[in-house]
């Protein structure tokens, strides 16, 4: 494979095992090749083929040969990667995985007597499956959850932290297994739920209902189209944490629906809301003071997104935050977030490009 690459640990000599190449291990695959490493993986034959036509892995392997891998990702379904780890048992390799809930797998992997484990759970991903989809940028600059207990190898933990940074180029962050599933539960999969509720209400008041939805009502509930098979995978290996979740939210709820009587309640709600908001784009975000949302009504072709962004950048003009809110197929809004200070001249340069802009809020 050629020169080794550079800043490598000791417990760490090159040999990456995939198991499961699809969109999460392909891109891992893809990111370790071009940092250096020998990639083997194991799935399904069309897919291995496929993942080495993508380069995302030098060839297919076995679980067996994987086994004596310096490091080993399962990126298999999320209802698999538990017997996997007690398959794997015994390996001297380095193992981690890259499911989005934890409890139960680091759990296995220590009954496996997996003594040099590391739960993993990449914050990145698309609404694209498949190895074809993957790419070695998918990490960069994402947090990637590690998972360690007071049984994890402090050694290992360094190992596999030096592999997100380095070699995926995400941001690694360590927490508690239990405290992780309360936070995916919270912040993932109790708003898919939320999706799949707000649709069913919706369709169960008027089978038109949701011709005449607004653009809010579709923000919310765009996590309803999300694949069935993997979210129920999800949710099942996640129920305790998401019942304590769902308990908080229906609690809450009831909440807010007995103070609806009182205006001064339900906008001091709204205040609290948006304090919380903006406090969540401090934490995602870097920022100068307070920000300012501009909306820019557009048509929806190719290049529109290139021309705003490119018209801040090359003004000085830093976009903390982006998104895109549609009204239909045709017609779109982009909604930028950029530091107050800025939101002036930002709405005069669009204007003068031939956008009409919006300050929001």
């Amino acid at each position: 494979m050629g020169e080794r690459p550079r800043h490598r640990g000791a417990l760490l000599s090159g040999t990456l095992g995939l198991v499961g190449v699809g969109l999460i291990g392909g891109s891992v695959g893809l990111a370790a090749r071009e940092a250096g490493w020998e990639v083997i993986g194991v799935d399904r034959p069309p897919v291995l083929e496929r993942a080495a036509d993508f380069g995302a892995v030098d060839r297919a392997s076995t679980l067996k040969e994987v086994r004596g891998a310096d490091l080993i990702l399962l990126a298999a379904p999320i209802s698999r990667v538990a017997d996997i780890v007690g398959d794997l048992a015994p390996t001297d390799a380095l193992v981690t995985d890259a499911a989005s809930t934890k409890t139960r797998i680091v759990g296995a992997a220590e009954k496996a007597g997996l003594g040099r484990f590391v739960g993993g759970h990449p914050m990145a991903g698309s609404q694209l499956a498949g190895v074809e989809h993957a790419g070695p940028e998918l990490f960069r600059g994402a947090r990637y959850f590690l998972t360690p207990t007071e049984r994890t190898d402090p050694e290992a933990y360094r190992e596999v932290a030096r592999f997100v940074r380095e070699d995926l180029g995400a941001v690694p962050t360590a927490v508690e297994p239990e405290k992780h599933d309360l936070l995916m539960a919270a912040l993932s999969h109790l708003p898919h739920l939320m999706a799949v509720a707000l649709l069913k209400v919706a369709s169960d008041i008027s089978p038109e209902a949701l011709s005449f939805a607004g653009p809010s009502f579709r923000d919310l509930t765009r996590v309803g189209a999300s694949n069935p098979a993997l979210w129920s995978d999800i949710l099942a290996e996640n129920s305790h944490a998401i019942d304590e979740a769902l308990a908080a939210f229906a609690g809450t709820m009831e909440q807010l629906g007995r103070e609806l009587p009182d205006r001064g309640s339900i906008e001091g709600r709204f205040r609290a809301a948006r304090e919380a908001y903006d406090a969540l784009g401090g934490i995602l975000v870097q920022r100068s003071g307070r920000n300012a949302e501009i909306a820019i009504p557009v048509e929806n072709h190719p290049g529109v997104l290139a021309e705003v962004t490119t018209l801040m950048g090359s003004n000085n003009i830093n976009i903390l935050d982006l998104y895109v809110r549609h009204s239909n197929t045709a017609r779109a809004a982009l909604v930028l977030t950029v530091d107050s200070g800025a939101a002036e001249e930002a709405m005069d340069l669009l204007r003068g490009a031939g956008f009409s802009a919006e300050l929001e809020g």
